[in-house]
């Protein structure tokens, strides 16, 4: 079970799947440079401090608050959706043209 602030990122990633949202150019980059790093509050909040505006950084902002939470902890398990969606971002856009 995806716990709230993991639940964004689990739609995102669905979303993606679906193809009926797209990352930005920007967003991609941003989810790049997080899937070669290490997640942990702290990586998290300083990407999300140079984050352009949009779905990904709406999706990050939760998980990050509680990851720095002590109250509200975030099981390593369900970071997966999370490694999940930014792996998936940081592939290049699938392309259906030929060449």
């Amino acid at each position: 079970m995806t716990t709230q602030p993991l639940r964004e990122a689990a739609q995102l990633l669905a979303d993606l799947n679906a193809a009926t949202w797209q990352a930005t150019a920007d967003e991609r980059a941003l989810a790049e440079g997080l899937a070669f790093a290490g997640l942990s509050a702290s990586s998290l909040r300083a990407a999300l401090r140079q984050a352009p505006p949009g779905r990904l950084a709406a999706a990050l902002e939760p998980v990050t608050t509680a990851m720095e939470s002590t109250v509200q902890a975030v099981d390593e398990d369900e970071l997966l959706v999370l490694r999940q969606l930014l792996d998936a971002l940081a592939l290049p856009p699938y392309s259906s043209s030929s060449s």
